[in-house]
């Protein structure tokens, strides 16, 4: 059976899809074309209404869509005959360039040519309609050939995200984005790193950890473009004060080749109730489960309980302990109290002495 950890990853990338789709549903009621603007797209991941907005045209040839602007990258005309040296032997005029000198102007016109690109960046579309896993593992210590400008069109083109492989450190799931000029034609590809943390509390602090790992990774990789680092804290009690929350300036950031780090955090309430299926995982079946299992610790623990203040000061530490020890963190807070009264007793019965 699939582990929870993987469910929170699969329903992320099921409401990143949702999401797209609600937007192609209101501008593009035939689906005729399938990229979605991304500062849209970003509204409605945080569940801001962006219909008033309309300042987006949705309505491109789809055919126009996916035709790629290839041969477009030019060499600056700032390699002239000047970098050549002269040389008379003999009477005869033989002019070569040397091999510094054409090594440099071609990574002057290189690093020229990235940049005229880089500023022709407008716009930024997400495009993708299914999610796969690629059980692959050569991008385990190096993200290069995540950041491949081929690689990336191709999972664009295909409207395909994937799952990395498991026990993948640092992220969970990728996707591409495509940047355009003013005029709509494709400028080039950024990738796009998500890392699922599924936890019932997930603090600011912890979140700019995570962050900046996955930024390290991304900006080692050199992208072409830029890439989007984004953490996705999914359902959470309640939304933690990010410094870097995921908004419309991220992909101001990335129109300028920067790679950029982002939380985004889904909270139990989305309006797609995926949170609440994540929650309802959980079952009082399993709970009763990890207590039997678990029963020759409940002493010990409790023991352990009993000395705790707080606990003392609750009125009813073993009521106390078994809330704490079986659903701290919890993603459900079940409304059964079977499994509850059955840990209580059983701390109860289990009494250790106290230690000295």
């Amino acid at each position: 059976t699939m582990e929870k950890g993987d469910f929170g990853e699969v329903l992320v990338a099921f409401y990143f899809l949702l999401c797209a789709d609600e937007i192609r549903g209101k501008e593009n009621k035939e689906y005729s074309k399938f990229s979605v603007p991304m500062e849209k797209w970003i509204d409605s991941l945080n569940g801001v209404d962006d219909d008033e907005d309309g300042d987006v045209n949705m309505d491109t040839n789809p055919d126009e869509e996916m035709a790629h602007d290839e041969g477009t990258a030019t060499v600056p005309m700032d390699v002239d005959d000047s970098k050549r040296q002269s040389t008379k032997r003999g009477g005869e005029d033989k002019t070569k360039p040397t091999a510094g000198v054409e090594t440099r102007g071609a990574r002057k016109a290189a690093r020229m040519n990235e940049e005229r690109k880089r500023s022709d960046v407008k716009n930024i579309d997400f495009n993708a309609i299914q999610i796969c896993r690629n059980h692959l593992r050569g991008y385990a210590s190096d993200w290069t050939s995540l950041c491949d400008q081929t690689f990336l069109r191709n999972i664009f083109d295909a409207g395909v995200g994937f799952y990395v492989f498991a026990g993948c450190a640092t992220i969970d799931c990728v996707f591409s984005l495509v940047a355009k000029d003013a005029g709509g034609a494709v400028v080039g590809y950024i990738p796009l790193f998500v890392s699922v943390k599924s936890h019932d509390d997930f603090t600011e602090a912890a979140a700019t950890t995570e962050c900046h790992q996955m930024h390290r990774k991304a900006d080692d990789a050199r992208p072409e473009f830029g890439a989007l680092s984004l953490l996705v804290i999914f359902g959470a009690e309640r939304k933690g004060a990010d410094t870097k929350c995921l908004d419309k300036s991220c992909v101001e950031q990335l129109c300028l080749g920067h790679c950029v780090e982002a939380v985004l955090r889904i909270p139990r309430n989305d309006r797609f109730g995926l949170s609440r299926v994540f929650a309802s995982m959980t079952s009082d079946r399993d709970e009763t489960t990890e207590i039997l299992a678990s029963h020759c610790f409940v002493g010990y623990e409790n023991a352990n309980a009993n000395e705790n203040a707080k606990l003392r000061a609750s009125g009813n530490p073993q009521e106390k302990y078994a809330r704490e020890s079986l659903r701290k963190s919890r993603r459900k807070k079940t409304q059964e109290d079977a499994p509850l009264d059955m840990l209580t007793q059983l701390a109860s019965d289990l009494q250790f002495e106290s230690r000295k």
